[in-house]
């Protein structure tokens, strides 16, 4: 046989070889990436692919696969966490709405039934069901802002704003519930007017919601303060107070809808969980940011900041 022909065969099996074996371990690599998969799909959600190739798009492929199931696990884990929000909201619903509801009717009951009751009595009870019912219109109302504002049904409307104008005022419409409380806050606010590219409306709503959630838990320690302070191309807005503070598993979640950490239920102290959500969609309207620091025992803080109207010209 001539040499060359041999040498030319043994080339070729060669090549065959290496064609086979290539595509064995192709095959390998795929029936791995449908074991992976299989799992997945299956619920083991912790599951990632793991392919050791040289081969660039075999290595691509790895990579965007993980991707794609690094996301959506993030979007199974959302919705498992909105889901229980859902219930979890429905319960604090129907406690919120109950707690004053049931106590109007009792008063109202004895009214309509204990002819024993006296002028004095009467009037007592009236007043009750009087404030009852302002706590259930107040919360009514705080659903319908809420739902207003995350269907974007509240105009916004962005232009120059002096901010330090608008949290004189605020100060100014709390000042006789700080005479009440025998509270003096600690006010910090530069001499120099600070303006923002935002909505009055809007703004003045966020701080008496901040202000109001300020002074429901720091009433006992009777310490509040607000500082201004222009910082990073935005003016930023702290309101703090003293208190038993917010656990730390509580702190990314105190803006969700609803949500009131457990020791904060009682009757003394209890919130609906609306304001802050009102305040964290109001914020986002205005392209702001909110944050939250708390020290429990010692001290929280809720800050916003809103942007420099010079920055926007």
């Amino acid at each position: 046989m001539n040499t060359y022909l041999l040498i030319l065969i043994i080339f070729l099996m060669c090549v065959c070889c290496i064609s086979i074996f290539k595509n064995i371990y192709f095959s390998n690599q795929i029936d791995e990436i449908n074991r992976s998969l299989e799992q997945i799909r299956d619920g083991n959600f912790n599951m990632r692919l793991r392919l050791y190739s040289s081969n660039k798009g075999l290595q691509n492929l790895g990579v965007n696969l993980n991707s794609i199931i690094d996301e959506f696990q993030r979007i199974v884990e959302k919705k498992e966490y909105l889901e229980e929000s859902r219930k979890k909201m429905i319960s604090n619903i129907s406690h919120d709405l109950r707690t004053p509801l049931t106590s109007v009717l009792g008063y109202l009951e004895a009214l309509h039934k204990d002819s024993t009751l006296d002028k004095e009595e009467r009037k007592y009870f009236l007043d009750i069901v009087y404030i009852k019912a302002q706590r259930l219109y107040s919360l009514l109302e705080q659903y319908f802002q809420l739902s207003k504002i995350e269907a974007e049904d509240v105009p916004i409307k962005l232009e120059k704003i002096n901010l330090t104008n608008i949290v004189k005022d605020a100060l100014v419409e709390f000042y006789q519930e700080f005479v009440k409380e025998n509270i003096e806050p600690i006010i910090e606010i530069q001499e120099k007017d600070l303006f923002v590219w935002g909505d009055s409306k809007a703004i003045d709503r966020i701080l008496s919601n901040l202000l109001l959630n300020a002074l429901r838990y720091g009433k006992e320690q009777k310490t509040i303060g607000l500082m201004m302070k222009e910082k990073n191309s935005m003016v930023w807005v702290e309101i703090w107070n003293g208190g038993a503070g917010i656990p730390e598993k509580d702190i990314p979640y105190i803006f969700d809808r609803l949500y009131t950490a457990e020791p904060s239920r009682n009757e003394k102290l209890r919130g609906s969980g609306l304001g802050l959500a009102i305040v964290k969609k109001l914020i986002e309207r205005l392209n702001g940011k909110v944050l939250v620091k708390s020290i429990p025992n010692e001290k929280t803080t809720f800050s916003f900041g809103l942007p420099l109207y010079k920055q926007l010209m």
